[in-house]
């Protein structure tokens, strides 16, 4: 089993970062082409018209004086022959319009065709790809094929503390064979040693010695299984409140969110009420893009419950409205399974009847597996968000590819630094080596082009050289104010608060520009806005950082704002710039 969790991927340093320059790449601004036409054909048309000079009369060879009848017959003639050229020109005009006319069409089919050859050129550099030849590395060893079969997507598990987490996505690694006999053997004696024999489970994703002696999820875990059509990438966010900038940081990263619910009698509401972390972990996967839920009502052996049908529905149903309120569809987007973290009960086998008669639906593994997967953007410019970064037999940066595909061999720049950088091998979720990775890959990069671990920051993006991201210290923003601290009943111009901003997190301070009516969207010029209001405002931060506008890339345009411990609001970028 290949799991990397020896480094607390939030304790990065995060320097301020001075730009290169003030220009900010804007994705919307395109070139216009200017198209002539030539008129040649027309011209030439109009220069070969010849006029008679009706004074140029012929005479005879005898130079006679030619009589008043021929003269009056040489000038019609002459007449006729104006006629004749003036009808010729309108002729020729009326043939040069219709050419120019066509040359104009055919201008525009020659575009359409070079932007269909331009869509085909892309779609068959990726072909191209499949084709890309394995290398083998005397450090590195051999790269493997990509399967393509398997679409990768990640989860992350979220829900209050000890609502059993780690327990579940522990038992979906042994249910998968992803964890040999031995080692599960080790933890057990583990476990033992310290009391806690059940616990050998969870030391699947909690590797951190802290994490194992008091039995909470402290850092982000991360492992892969792999299901039918799937590959899956783990990822095992803290419940407890303290640790939640860390949730954050896994759930920026998912496709979709497992929302572990504890059935045993109390836990549930201890959870779900104010001061538990089960509503502002929803609130926060919505706002952060996940739109697929599965809620795994966790602990249905506990005697409290005792596989309780009346149980499992009351959950569902105080879940349910709050979970509309939030905006999600719950009739589409949400799933409820009920099951046992600790004996693995629905997680790969279907529940016993006799245990639970009044269940019908899939298990855990095949409604995972079920899930219909996010859009994914793969001729779009590349975009990887840096999530940490170390050296250690050379420079290696991981993330997660939101678009794009990164390819063995190739040159991208890594923004804000605008710093191009050469990308030596590519490792998949599985640690392997392979000639390229597609889009939800979460990938560890070995890259050429900087010395120094401390230039790179968590946060910065890995960019198509063509075709840069923002980098900015101001954003205009739309935001929705949740819940102010109890110190500050108003959020006016001058608020101080911490930004996170996909995997980055940066001081900032607020200008209150307006607030926007939720029915009408009209902006009301306003000096303070309180809870449970929409508003526009404008965001300093106290460092550079670089992302994209929210209508070009939803995931890396969402942000949170936090103060006191609290999300007190989310919000979306609308525009960006760099200050003097």
């Amino acid at each position: 089993m290949n799991m990397n969790k020896n480094y607390n991927p939030y304790m990065m340093n995060n320097p301020n970062v001075i730009a290169n320059n003030n220009q900010v790449y804007n994705p919307n601004m395109m070139s216009n082409q200017d198209y002539s036409y030539d008129n040649q054909s027309l011209n030439q048309k109009n220069n070969s018209s010849t006029k008679t000079n009706i004074n140029q009369i012929p005479t005879n060879n005898n130079n006679e004086e030619v009589s008043k009848e021929n003269k009056k017959h040489i000038i019609t003639n002459s007449s006729n022959q104006q006629a004749q050229q003036k009808d010729n020109k309108k002729n020729a005009k009326k043939e040069a319009f219709p050419k120019d006319k066509v040359k104009k069409e055919e201008g525009k089919k020659e575009d359409k065709k070079d932007k269909k050859e331009k869509e085909i050129e892309k779609e068959k550099d990726y072909t191209e790809e499949k084709d890309m030849e394995l290398i083998v590395d005397s450090k590195e060893g051999k790269m493997i094929e990509v399967d393509e079969s398997l679409q990768p997507v990640s989860i992350v598990f979220i829900g209050h503390v000890d609502h059993g987490k780690s327990t579940i996505a522990g038992n979906i690694l042994i249910s998968s064979g992803m964890v040999d006999d031995r080692t599960i053997e080790k933890y057990q004696k583990e476990a033992k040693s310290k009391g806690r024999d059940s616990w050998y489970i969870a030391y699947c994703m909690d590797f951190n010695e802290d994490e194992r002696e008091k039995g909470k999820t402290i850092e982000i875990g991360k492992a892969f299984f792999k299901t039918k059509t799937k590959r899956f990438t783990i990822l095992d966010a803290p419940g407890h409140s303290g640790y939640l900038p860390n949730m954050l940081l896994g759930a920026c990263q998912a496709d979709f969110a497992g929302l572990v619910i504890s059935a045993k009698g109390g836990e549930f509401e201890a959870g779900f009420e104010k001061s538990g972390s089960t509503r502002e972990h929803i609130l926060l996967a919505k706002s952060l893009g996940v739109n697929k839920l599965v809620v795994l009502v966790n602990k249905m052996d506990e005697e409290s419950v005792k596989w309780s049908e009346t149980r499992f529905n009351q959950i569902r149903n105080d879940l349910s409205e709050y979970l509309k309120k939030v905006g999600y569809n719950v009739e589409k987007d949400i799933h409820f399974v009920p099951l046992s973290g600790l004996y693995g009960d629905n997680l790969k086998e279907p529940l016993n009847k006799k245990k639970c008669p009044w269940y019908e639906g899939s298990t855990v593994l095949e409604l995972l597996d079920s899930l219909e997967q996010p859009k994914r953007e793969t001729n779009a410019p590349l975009r990887i968000s840096i999530l940490d970064r170390y050296k250690e037999g050379g420079m290696h940066v991981m993330g997660k590819v939101e678009s794009g595909v990164v390819k063995y061999g190739s040159s991208y720049t890594l923004m804000p630094l605008k710093q191009s950088i050469d990308i030596q091998w590519i490792f998949n979720s599985e640690d392997e080596g392979v000639p390229y990775a597609l889009p939800g890959e979460s990938v560890r990069l070995k890259i050429k082009g900087i010395e120094n671990e401390l230039d790179i920051n968590r946060g910065y993006i890995i960019c198509s050289q063509e075709n840069l991201c923002g980098s900015f210290d101001q954003v205009i923003a739309e935001i929705i104010v949740l819940e102010l601290p109890e110190t500050k009943k108003i959020m006016a111009t001058g608020y101080t608060c911490i930004m996170h901003y996909h995997t980055t997190v940066a001081e900032c301070t607020l200008t209150i520009m307006a607030e926007i009516d939720k029915k009408t969207k009209e902006e009301m010029k306003v000096k303070f806005v309180k809870n449970n209001t929409r508003a526009k405002v404008l965001i300093k931060a106290n460092s550079v950082l670089c992302g994209e506008k929210f209508e070009s890339y939803p995931t890396l345009g969402r942000f949170t704002l936090r103060d006191e411990g609290k999300t007190i609001a989310v919000g979306k970028v609308l525009k960006y710039k760099l200050g003097k």
